[in-house]
């Protein structure tokens, strides 16, 4: 981090007070993060393994019900998202179609990557005009979309079914999760987090959040389950749907080096070797998911990497410093109020700088009690989706960063913090809703 930061700052060309006040804030709390984090990772992988237990939520039959308890919570806010959205749709405009006629202008999907996932859906990847650009998007949410097709008769209902069912989903799989570490009634404080952060409206609509989220879901809890080939596979399908899915291979890392740890003194040397191939072998399954993706973009382009030359090209997009990222949206910040700029200000640049400084505040504050390897999943994914030199969805990256709403459970404890959050989040979310579904640009 020294190294990077004395390179930034030579690198660096602007100096703006603002800017630079961010970009140090910035990296001086990652430190501090991972400062806090080292020692409990260290301490964990080394530790003794304890025995599983028993999850409280699956004694004396409660599982079905709890199940069903989150199945039916899911269905009602998925429904009451989508009246809040037509009822934020006809404020604007003062009046609308019926609510299924305005889905699209609704949601807001000709202005954000969904137009493009039905497009991969429907016609695949081509090499000519704008849709040639499709390629920097991953496979597998429009081959799901393609399949549901089938029974829906439409792409885009396909597209809705595939989301919501996912989300459904992600919250019965982060339950079990959950219950790992927690007791049945925090469990379910990490479905209503992950389900209320302000941008959770995105697991609503054909996007690839809802199915990111219950593949990285699912390949953590089968690695703390021991059941790595699973884990690995799960990985790999998640880095089919989104790249950050690869970096998936560090919280499994570090479970499966827990576990080897623990087995090198308990077993014979030749166990554990045995152990240790199986180990590797499966890891290696982790990053198939990506590499199947840049085989498609040999298949299609000629050249596996088209999508970070369409990225550089199309979108100016590269891989830089997070702690740069702070520096150039904060200035955007500055620019945007001068300006009078209000659609810019609250639709990218102000929920882009907060949702950064606000996530790494949440990890560094419960770095000590969250899992370890959800920490070191959280840090290596902020590094990764912070970085870009023009980052425009910040909120919506952070919606499937599953640690943070275990962070929160842990944060509130108590009634009052937990309500205050609850509150901070709702109304976040309803605002956000609201600059969205307004067409302010949100993506």
């Amino acid at each position: 981090m020294s190294a990077a930061g004395i390179y930034w700052a030579v690198a660096n060309t602007s100096w703006t007070l603002a800017g630079t006040t961010a970009a140090a804030a910035c990296f001086g709390i990652f430190v501090w993060l991972g400062v806090r984090t080292i020692p409990v990772l260290t301490a964990y992988i080394a530790g003794a393994d304890p025995a599983d237990k028993l999850p409280e939520g699956h004694a004396a039959g409660t599982r079905e019900r709890t199940w069903l308890t989150i199945i039916l919570w899911m269905l009602g806010t998925r429904a009451l998202l989508f009246l809040i959205a037509y009822g934020l749709m006809v404020i604007h405009n003062g009046s609308a179609g019926s609510l299924l006629a305005t889905v699209r202008e609704t949601w807001h999907l000709t202005g954000i990557d969904t137009q493009s996932y039905l497009g991969i859906a429907e016609h695949g990847y081509v090499t000519e005009g704008d849709s040639r650009f499709h390629i920097v998007f991953l496979p597998l949410f429009p081959k799901l979309i393609q399949f549901v097709q089938l029974f829906t008769g439409d792409y885009l209902s396909a597209g809705f079914a595939v989301s919501n069912l996912c989300a459904i989903a992600a919250a019965l799989v982060a339950y079990e999760l959950a219950l790992l570490d927690m007791t049945r009634k925090d469990a379910l404080r990490v479905v209503k987090y992950i389900f209320i952060f302000p941008s959770a409206f995105f697991f609503v609509i054909p996007m690839t959040e809802s199915l990111f989220l219950v593949l990285s879901l699912m390949s953590i809890y089968f690695v703390r389950r021991h059941k790595w080939l699973l884990a690995c596979l799960c990985a790999a399908l998640a880095g089919y749907t989104r790249s950050p899915g690869i970096l998936l291979a560090v919280p499994i890392a570090v479970e499966m080096a827990r576990v080897l740890a623990v087995s090198y003194r308990q077993t014979t040397r030749r166990e554990w070797t045995r152990k240790a191939a199986i180990a590797v072998a499966c890891l290696a399954v982790a990053p198939l998911g990506l590499l199947a993706y840049l085989y498609v973009n040999y298949a299609v382009t000629g050249n596996p990497f088209q999508f970070s030359i369409y990225q550089r090209e199309h979108w100016f997009q590269r891989m830089y410093l997070f702690w740069d990222t702070a520096r150039y949206q904060t200035d955007y910040v500055v620019k945007a109020f001068r300006e009078g700029d209000s659609r810019s200000l609250l639709g990218l640049w102000l929920p882009n700088v907060l949702m950064i400084v606000s996530t790494l505040l949440l990890i560094c504050r419960s770095a000590r009690k969250l899992h370890p390897s959800y920490t070191a999943y959280f840090i290596v994914y902020f590094a990764y989706v912070v970085g870009p030199t023009w980052l425009l969805s910040a909120p919506r990256y952070f919606a499937v960063a599953f640690p943070l709403a275990f962070a929160a459970v842990l944060v509130t404890k108590d009634r009052a913090k937990d309500a205050a959050l609850t509150v901070i989040y709702l109304i976040g979310g309803l605002l956000y809703l609201a600059l969205f579904v307004w067409g302010y640009p949100i993506y």
